[in-house]
């Protein structure tokens, strides 16, 4: 396989040349000038000369090793590794090569063959330094592929006792499917899993900060991610799911000419690179470097592309993963590396569902979301808003062309222009709007004597409680930010006109009949109102009330959002609050959420001891804090 790229530069890899040149210098004084190179730092210049060496002597196991450590530095593992085995056969004596073949093995993930490699090694030259402390590496990634053994404290808190910095790909109790109702392919569970069980670890083929440019430096990245290893060449080639055959998400749209034909389900094992013994079936470096393939690669962003809070990437498996509105999966960024565990038990052959987008807002803000991935979600949450969606979108219209009217009349009513005064609308707008929406929910569903009929809807009842949330918030906002610029000295916002809106939408839901997850469905699309409450029950020192609300925001959580950071922040607060308040019953049914959550979230269900899973969840419960204390994002997010 030749490293090299005609198009598609990759940095000092777009310099190294094809491994054999002819030449008629002799190979020594040139392998020198390589030698000189490389400890200038000139990788690819060296590179060139190692090339030169070997065209006058093919067998020149120095320059062979040598060349390796080129590759090794540019990441160029299966050209490393040929160089390494051909410069052992060349001089089975020449020990750097060992060290460099199991490098290049590591890069490869195989880690079985890295470790037969030093422990060969190691035979040999049993004080070696670097092999040793390969060795530890190479037994630390095995164990992380194969049993998924990860470190809390190293990957967390990045408290390593060795300078190990990667994290092993693992695959747990998953597999990519057919999933029912004709919406193509997912991932599904191989067997009954606990609630925070890991079920799979993946790192990206390629990751770009949030920035303009990001779409073109992840096609860049995955090319060259493909010219490196041709494992990953044949994951972009032919596995990831592509833009142009079908969008990602609970459903999958295909080819026009290729609609009846099933999508194919990949081999659990591309994601297993840890149990390969190589591939000899794989592209050619001209089809990677070739137009098609960047355009290929281009589908694949569109399609896989997973963004966070600081990056995007495209992660192998995690790929394959469906959307849901009430997820049972929750995703975890430790640098860039992507953990996924259970946020609920799974049963066997259950589909898995991560969330592509914020999933605390309204059937209709989600279904928008959704349109832009290239699917409509028709998960059971979804499905539970669906009926009056249409009355209450038309209602909605309505409601818009009198807000409009109202905030036109504010404008320009001359009271207006004095300090304090509605001078841009906005109020009459709000007002206007969230009365319009009120007077259409009880005109469907409710009579003179406010007795709920069988037509009231809850999509009616949510979108009527946004817009009477949206009126209060511009007034509630307002006067928060003056109590905090006063550091008290001003009046707190009021917080009954909050809690009387959640009792007024509480009460529908009872009107409503809905069960118990339904009910915290719907509490989860009017999450902030619950949220605005919190701050003004703190402002107004009502801590005892302000609980009562944390544990409804919680409870919503649980629901459609488990195992979130947010609802990791969501019991970090409770438990702030439990303990401010004093009640030693409160706090310790706080500290059982925190643990419970975290450890779904963060540690699994098992695999450390009561007193080290304590303190572990202790000190995620503080950054959680601090993060909340801070308005950061999730602490172990590169």
């Amino acid at each position: 396989m030749s490293p090299e790229l005609s198009s598609h530069p990759r940095g000092i890899v777009a310099d190294l040349p094809a491994q054999k040149k002819k030449g008629a210098k002799k190979a020594d004084p040139i392998r020198e000038e390589g030698n000189a190179l490389f400890r200038a730092g000139d990788f690819a210049g060296a590179a060139r000369k190692y090339s030169e060496a070997l065209a006058a002597n093919p067998a020149d196991a120095a320059a062979l090793a040598n060349r390796a450590e080129c590759f090794l530095r540019a990441r160029q593992f299966q050209d490393a590794l040929e160089d390494a085995v051909a410069s052992h056969a060349a001089d089975p004596t020449h020990h750097k090569s060992l060290y460099k073949r199991a490098m290049a093995l590591n890069g490869l993930g195989r880690y079985p063959d890295a470790l037969a490699t030093l422990e060969q090694l190691l035979e040999i030259a049993p004080d070696d330094p670097a092999a040793k402390h390969a060795l530890l590496e190479c037994q630390l990634l095995r164990d992380q592929a194969f049993a998924g053994k990860y470190d809390p404290d190293a990957l967390l808190f990045r408290r390593q006792a060795t300078s190990f910095r990667r994290c092993a790909d693992y695959v747990g109790p998953v597999t990519v499917a057919p999933v029912p109702g004709g919406r193509g392919r997912g991932v599904v569970a191989a067997r009954a899993v606990k609630r925070g069980e890991l079920l799979c670890v993946s790192s990206p083929l390629a990751v770009a900060p949030i920035a303009p440019g990001a779409e073109m430096a992840l096609v860049q990245g995955l090319v060259a991610a493909a010219s490196r290893n041709p494992a990953d060449a044949r994951l972009v080639a032919e596995t990831l799911p592509a833009a142009k055959h079908f969008a990602s998400g609970t459903s999958e749209k295909k080819d026009a000419e290729d609609a009846n034909a099933p999508l194919a389900c990949p081999s659990m094992a591309l994601f297993r690179r840890h149990l390969g013994r190589g591939d000899p079936d794989v592209l050619p470096v001209a089809d990677v470097a070739s137009e098609a393939f960047a355009r290929r690669a281009a589908d694949v962003v569109k399609t896989c592309a997973i963004r966070s809070e600081r990056s995007v990437g495209v992660y192998p498996l995690p790929s394959f993963f469906n959307h849901g509105c009430a997820p049972n999966a929750c995703k975890v960024l430790v640098g860039h590396t992507m953990f996924v565990r259970a946020a609920r038990d799974l049963a066997k052959d259950e589909e898995v569902c991560v969330k592509y987008f914020d999933v605390l807002a309204p059937a209709p803000e989600r279904q928008a979301q959704a349109k832009k991935w290239g699917f409509e979600c028709a998960c059971l949450r979804c499905a539970s808003e669906a009926p009056g969606a249409d009355a209450t979108a038309r209602a909605a219209e309505k409601a818009l062309a009198a807000a409009k009217n109202a905030r036109e009349r504010a404008v320009a009513d001359p009271a207006n222009k004095r300090p304090g005064g509605d001078k841009d609308g906005e109020r009459a707008f709000g007002a206007a709007y969230a009365a319009e929406m009120e007077a259409a929910l009880l005109l469907a569903g409710e009579d003179e004597n406010a007795s709920v009929n069988n037509s009231l809807s809850l999509a009616a009842v949510i979108a009527t409680t946004r817009a009477k949330a949206k009126a209060l918030h511009g007034a509630v906002a307002d006067a928060l930010k003056e109590w905090k610029r006063t550091r008290g000295a001003s009046p707190p916002p009021d917080a009954n006109v909050l809690a009387e809106l959640i009792a007024w939408f509480e009460a529908r839901l009872d009107a409503l009949g809905l069960d118990a997850t339904r009910r915290e469905w719907a509490k989860a699309s009017v999450v902030q109102l619950y949220a605005n409450a919190n701050h003004c029950l703190v402002a107004n020192g009502a801590l005892e009330a302000r609980h009562a609300t944390l544990e409804a925001t919680a409870r919503a959580l649980e629901a459609a959002d488990p195992a979130s950071f947010e609802h990791c922040k969501h019991v970090a607060a409770l438990g702030m609050n439990a303990r401010r308040v004093g009640k030693k019953a409160w706090v310790e049914r706080a500290e059982a959420a925190q643990a419970e959550v975290f450890a779904a979230r963060y540690l699994g269900p098992e695999g450390a001891d009561d007193e080290e899973r304590t303190r572990l969840v202790r000190e995620l419960v503080e950054r959680a804090e601090q993060s909340l204390d801070e308005s950061s994002g999730e602490f172990c997010e590169a």
